[in-house]
């Protein structure tokens, strides 16, 4: 049965504003994927704040029009299923190349920040460090000049309560001596 005009346009209306939330795009062909193991992947693609959906290519063309971003038409010729990053990129990334590489399935491209991303730039999304592990550096980044100082000033405190220490192992044994 065919899809009527106005649920086109509500079908596109909700691709926008995931669209518009999203903050990576990542585009695979979903050929030969069973339907359990697509819902596998959704599953696992939800609990990392991600989603995906298999898209109509000209629905998705239009909804990408609508958002204000870049149309790669190349990347959506054939099946597409889409993958919608929105909060890491690296953690669903990683998830999606993982589980495509199992079934010999490659990821035709990406869009992130207005640029489109194809072959081994999207590739290398999978390869970025996950949120949390960059707010983990940062903050190494951030405590380390405060470690130092608290070393140094440790240290020069240590360094007189040694010599405190030793003068005062000294005078027990001039007492003893005498």
């Amino acid at each position: 049965m065919p899809i009527t005009k106005e649920r086109k346009e509500e079908l596109v209306a909700h691709l926008a504003e995931d669209l518009n939330k999203a903050q990576a795009l990542i585009l695979t062909d979903y050929r030969g994927l069973p339907t359990a193991e697509l819902a596998t992947l959704r599953n696992q693609l939800r609990g990392m704040q991600a989603g995906m959906r298999i898209v109509k290519n000209t629905l998705m063309e239009l909804a990408l029009k609508r958002a204000g971003m870049p149309v790669p038409e190349d990347l959506l010729a054939g099946p597409t299923a889409v993958a919608f990053c929105y909060n890491d990129i690296a953690g669903p990334a990683k998830a999606l190349n993982e589980f495509l590489k199992e079934k010999e399935i490659k990821v035709k491209g990406a869009i992130m920040g207005g640029s489109i991303l194809r072959g081994a730039e999207a590739a290398a999304l999978a390869t970025l460090p996950s949120r949390s592990q960059v707010f983990g550096r940062l903050l190494g980044t951030i405590h380390a000049p405060g470690t130092q100082v608290a070393g140094v000033v440790a240290a020069g405190i240590r360094q007189v309560l040694y010599l405190l220490k030793a003068r005062a192992e000294q005078l027990e044994k001039q007492g003893a001596a005498t």
